[in-house]
C-alpha cells in the first residue's frame, strides 16, 4: 500500500491537469517527487539483510 501512494498522486496530478487545475497538478507533483525522494533515501540507506 506504502509503494502505491506515489503512483497515486501522480495520477491524482495528471487527473488535475486534464481538469484544467495547473497549479494543483504542479503541486500534487512536487508531493509526489518528494515522495519518490524519501523511499529513495529509505531504500539506498536501509542495510542490506543478508546472511549465508
Amino acid at each position: 500500500m506504502i509503494m502505491m501512494l506515489p503512483f497515486l498522486t501522480t495520477l491524482i496530478a495528471i487527473a488535475l491537469s486534464m481538469r484544467g487545475l495547473h497549479q494543483q497538478a504542479i503541486g500534487t507533483w512536487i508531493v509526489s517527487f518528494v515522495i519518490f525522494l524519501v523511499w529513495m533515501k529509505y531504500h539506498m540507506t536501509n542495510a542490506l539483510n543478508i546472511s549465508l
